[in-house]
């Protein structure tokens, strides 16, 4: 062999090893914002899960305060809510998969006011979502090209708690989620004080009622997100206004629950206005984190294993003002927080073995960013 040959043929094995050993170690980022502080719709970057670095963000999408955003299983689609002068609505986009910028496939109208919520079913069925001020939730069928279907299932809530004269005197469901066995969706309502609880229809293309209806959170709590573990075992939920997380056990024949706890998400001796706003469980089941908007932290906690009871391990500062929504990337070694009042995005890192979080150090600026949603490239 001479010596061009060699040469090239280290080169080609040197960069296939690179690439190789870079493989599944970059996560595309998205992050919804409201047109505040100068947003202009859907942000995206990317992430180095080696050093927790985020890059700098471009425009993925002009659109209309899309402050929640999901992506379907299949990695091609992402769906957003959308308020404003032209409508209030769910909105289908097709991701590039090179750039990441995202084409609008259609909409549909949510039949309600200010949609803040929206997650993809199993199998990319379906999309489901909650409107806040509408007092809301419904079912829109996916096509198979990732558009929107005519909305399937609507539901108006009625009547709220009226625990909290100011937040509870009207229904305001925050949330829509499958649970893991793909039978139930949950909606938190904070103004009723309930997790109203939906049976899909056998082709998983509708939703009804079930019986039982509803589970029962603490009065005046306000229910805002939801989160489960990997086999849907245990229900957990974040009390907004009372800053606090209640677990359930979870009946995924049934969708019956029973309250077993509710735990605060602030330090001892604490006494500032505050609210939480997501709730999470890391991938492993073993940790949960909540985030604090005033005391702007995220709260950690163990989860014990044997009756899914929270213990808590700490607060760590979220690196900026009031976080919103915050992601757990797929690994599970990083925290991505979203502090919506600062206008900045920071990297947590999380102990593996207590789960335990610490500042990387990490901040991008992103403008009145409120959701972080990861794609894996």
């Amino acid at each position: 062999m001479d010596r061009r040959t060699f040469l090239t043929a280290s080169t080609a094995l040197v960069t296939t090893v690179t690439l190789q050993a870079n493989e599944g170690q970059t996560l595309r980022v998205y992050y919804g914002t409201k047109n505040q502080s100068g947003s202009e719709g859907i942000y995206t970057g990317t992430m180095d899960l080696v050093t927790g670095k985020l890059s700098a963000v471009k425009l993925a999408a002009r659109a209309e305060n899309p402050g929640f955003l999901a992506i379907s299983q299949s990695k091609r689609h992402l769906y957003a809510v959308a308020s404003g002068k032209n409508g209030q609505k769910i909105v289908a986009y097709r991701i590039h998969p090179d750039s990441g910028v995202l084409t609008e496939l259609n909409s549909q109208e949510t039949g309600g006011a200010n949609p803040c919520h929206v997650s993809v079913g199993p199998d990319d069925q379906y999309v489901v979502y909650a409107n806040y001020t509408g007092g809301s939730c419904g079912l829109i069928p996916l096509a198979r090209d990732g558009s929107l279907e005519k909305p399937a299932s609507f539901f108006q809530h009625q009547g709220g708690s009226g625990v909290n004269d100011q937040r509870q005197g009207e229904p305001h469901p925050h949330s829509a989620k499958t649970d893991p066995s793909g039978q139930f969706v949950v909606v938190p309502d904070l103004g009723q004080d309930k997790v109203q609880i939906y049976r899909l229809g056998k082709n998983k293309k509708s939703m009804k009622p079930n019986e039982p209806a509803f589970a029962t959170m603490p009065a005046g709590g306000g229910p805002r997100h939801v989160s489960f573990d990997a086999n849907g075992r245990w229900m957990y939920v974040n009390n907004e206004l009372t800053s606090a997380v209640t677990m359930f056990e979870f009946d995924k024949e049934t969708g019956s629950t029973k309250a077993l706890q509710t735990i605060t998400t602030l330090p001892e001796g604490y006494e500032e206005n505050n609210s939480t706003a997501e709730v999470l469980v890391h991938p492993s089941d073993r940790f949960l984190y909540c985030s604090n908007r005033g005391h702007n932290s995220i709260a950690s906690f163990k989860i014990n294993q044997k009756n899914g009871k929270l213990k808590s391990t700490g607060h760590c500062s979220s690196g900026g003002n009031t976080p919103r929504n915050f992601g757990i990337t797929p690994d599970g070694r990083f925290v991505v927080a979203a502090n919506q009042n600062s206008d900045n995005v920071d990297v947590l890192s999380i102990d593996q073995r207590s789960g335990v979080l610490s500042s990387t150090g990490v901040s991008i600026k992103v403008p009145h960013c409120i959701c972080v949603r990861f794609l894996e490239l």
